[in-house]
């Protein structure tokens, strides 16, 4: 598997079960791989205490830029407005990528 190394964020905050995880790790993985990016980790929060979030700024902290591929950015609550969120970490050089797009309006 080759690509720029990446890291993946899921919050189950915005997950119903086990499934609906399995499905968007897939699906991180999938936009990763379109995009020339090998997920060498994914960090998933558990309800509860935040600890992952964590791990996974101090992981992004040890890299040069290594991008980041969440699902959606309200992933990133957790630390604050997500748009801002991903404005810092885009100025700290790590690119988030948005695997799932919403869809866009008909009317």
């Amino acid at each position: 598997m080759s690509g720029v190394p990446a890291l993946g964020f899921i919050s189950m905050q915005f997950v119903r079960n086990a499934g609906e995880l399995l499905v968007i790790h897939r699906r991180l993985t999938a936009y990763a791989v379109k995009h020339d990016l090998q997920l060498t980790k994914v960090y998933i929060e558990q309800l509860g205490p935040p600890t992952a979030v964590f791990d996974l700024l101090g992981s992004l902290m040890e890299s040069e830029g290594q991008p980041l591929v969440v699902p959606t950015l309200h992933h990133l609550a957790l630390l604050g407005n997500p748009a801002e969120i991903r404005d810092h970490l885009r100025q700290s050089s790590h690119d988030v990528l948005i695997a799932n797009k919403p869809a866009e309006r008909t009317c």
